[in-house]
């Protein structure tokens, strides 16, 4: 009897030993791997939200995406390497997933989705390791492929030879395995090379026959053309239908050859009985030693007639027995296809009743649509009061308590399109639209720019020049030892004479501006601060919306600049020139405003 080892995960081996249980198929669970999730950065998640394909290589991979709570792109595509993975997908991420009919990275490789893919980027969630097939064929596409590993394989810590040595004594005959790594670590306890030589493999693709071939000496491999559970299923019920076919001849062979094996037997027991009928006068002393012979000779021969018909009627009857499971068994079969197939019919016919149940579902729904269309054109619309209500009060609100004036106008003007499809409207509309032309031509004070540009004209107040004291040149010199030669002017010639001779012990400059005094340096500290002061006032007033005291702190402010800085310097002049600016424009900051459509919004209601 067959007895099958299952390899995989014990989630997944248990689904697979209860449907080989139902079918009397002995197995044994003992997963050669354990799966650990890899950490995935923030980064590494962020490319499936931009992903145009996400492929996926196994069950696991989607597994392990989906407990990072990953965003995928919606108008991005998946794709699975097995259907068994693609029905995951669809589970998990709730998006459909279609793969190919050969289950393997070729097959993948050759679907439609797959062959324009230049300049599309392209996601892999697998788990670590593995193949570089898929990248490297990707890649010669021209996709942007980016892997995203997100578990990786590990070997299970408790397995060891003696678990080898207990499957070979507990008769295990077959063994499952799904991927190159669990081959390995499958070998790396299985050293009985005379039981591996006997064991049926069970692999799910060809990569891993030509791997298992080539690390190892196994006869009986089988590749079930693919890794989900059906496919392993189908080929282990096919390999056990062969062996017991195998058993059935041989079971005839043998059969054959007892029935060949009787009649000798029989021609020895004619002989002995015609032995024993030869008259007893005759016989001598030496013919009573041959009669006692012959006769020793016929009950051996009966004994071995009795033996050979009781082993011959044994087999006859199991071959009976295996006969009429078999016919059973066929009629099992014949009775679960007929069945199967009224299912089908049954199927085609609730889909046929449900087609033209749709369609006659559709077919009432446009008709009552119609209708309801049809109805609503005929009947007069009613102006909905409350809303142009609403909406009124919401624009007065707006214009007179938070002076938001513009979004007092977007308030009226959807108010006009609502009047628009009811007929006795354009007087109101008409002064409705007068109103949002006012509201939208309505200039009121920049007060955050204009407290900005007084912010920016405080931070460099420092860097102005005050208006220090320059001391005029010297008043030309004469010199002194011109002296006249007029005899009248005998006088001054002798005062240059006395001033050239006290010349060297004395000096004394000339000059003829009037000098003004200097600024000490608390005197100069307390212009700026006083300048500060008015600019800062100034801000205040403008958040206060204050125009009277927004002017009088910008003429107290110039009147500063004017008398202690330098007013011909460059950075001074700008400063005059934009408190002027400020002083001169007019501050509205709560314009009159007056509805003229309410006495029309009024008469309306």
């Amino acid at each position: 009897m067959t007895h099958i080892l299952l390899t995989r995960p014990e989630e997944k081996s248990q689904q697979l030993a209860e449907r080989l249980s139902n079918m009397a198929i002995k197995s044994t669970i003992q997963p050669l791997l354990a799966l650990e999730a890899i950490a995935v950065s923030e980064q590494q998640l962020a490319m499936l939200e931009s992903a145009d394909i996400v492929l996926f290589v196994s069950q696991d991979a989607a597994r392990f995406l989906h407990a990072l709570k990953p965003e995928l792109a919606k108008h991005s595509h998946c794709l699975a390497v097995g259907k068994s993975t693609a029905e995951t997908v669809t589970e998990l991420f709730n998006k459909p997933c279609a793969s190919p009919l050969v289950e393997t990275s070729e097959g993948l490789l050759a679907m439609p989705e797959l062959n324009n893919v230049a300049s599309k980027q392209i996601v892999l969630v697998k788990g670590k390791g593995g193949r570089n097939k898929l990248a490297q064929e990707l890649k010669a596409r021209e996709a942007i492929f980016q892997p995203l590993a997100v578990y990786q394989r590990l070997a299970n810590a408790n397995l060891n030879d003696a678990m080898a040595a207990n499957w070979q004594a507990n008769g295990i005959d077959a063994v499952v395995l799904t991927s190159n790594a669990s081959i390995d670590s499958f070998l790396a306890i299985a050293t009985n090379k005379t039981w591996l030589s006997q064991l049926t493999v069970y692999l799910v693709s060809e990569r891993c026959v030509n791997y298992l071939q080539e690390k190892a000496n196994v006869k009986h491999i089988i590749n079930c053309q693919g890794a989900d559970n059906d496919s392993i299923i189908n080929a282990i019920v096919g390999q056990h239908k062969h062996q017991q076919s195998h058993a059935m001849e041989q079971e005839k062979d043998i059969t054959a050859k007892s029935t060949i094996s009787e009649k000798p037997t029989s021609k020895a027991q004619t002989t002995s009985n015609s032995a024993s009928k030869t008259p007893v006068a005759k016989q001598s002393g030496s013919g009573k030693a041959i009669a006692v012979v012959a006769l020793l000779v016929s009950l051996t021969a009966v004994g071995g007639l009795g033996y050979g018909y009781t082993l011959f009627q044994q087999q006859k009857n199991f071959l009976v027995k295996l006969n009429n499971e078999n016919i059973t068994l066929a009629e099992q079969i014949a009775q679960v296809n007929t069945q199967a197939l009224a299912l089908k019919n049954q199927n085609q016919q609730l889909q046929s009743a449900l087609s033209a149940q749709v369609s006659e579902a559709e077919l009432a729904l446009n008709e009552k649509i119609a209708q309801q269309l049809h109805a609503a054109n005929q009947q007069t619309p009613e102006l909905n009061r409350e809303e142009v209500k609403s909406l009124y009060r919401m624009a007065e609100f707006k214009a007179l308590v938070q002076n938001d004036y513009l979004g007092a106008a977007a308030m009226l003007a959807r108010l006009d399109i609502l009047l628009e499809n009811f007929p006795g409207t354009q007087q109101a509309r008409a002064a409705l639209h007068q109103d949002i032309q006012a509201l939208q031509a309505v200039q009121t004070a920049d007060v955050e720019g204009l407290y900005l540009k007084l912010s920016g004209l405080i931070a460099n107040l420092d860097e102005l020049p005050l208006n220090m004291v320059v001391l005029p040149e010297e008043a030309d010199k004469v010199d002194p030892q011109a002296l006249s030669n007029n005899v009248d002017d005998w006088q001054s010639n002798l005062k240059r004479s006395w001033d050239l001779l006290v010349d060297d012990f004395i000096k004394v400059r000339k000059r003829t501006a009037p000098i003004e005094p200097l600024l000490s340096q608390e005197e100069q500290a307390l212009i700026r601060h006083q300048l500060r002061f008015y600019m800062a006032q100034a801000q205040t007033a403008l958040t206060k919306q204050q125009p009277a005291i927004f002017s009088t702190a910008l003429q107290q402010a110039q009147s500063v600049v004017n008398n202690y800085y330098d007013v011909q310097a460059a950075n001074v002049k700008y400063l005059n020139s934009q408190l002027s600016e400020l002083h001169a424009r007019p501050l509205v900051f709560t314009p009159e405003i007056t509805f003229n459509s309410a006495a029309a919004i009024k008469e309306l209601l």
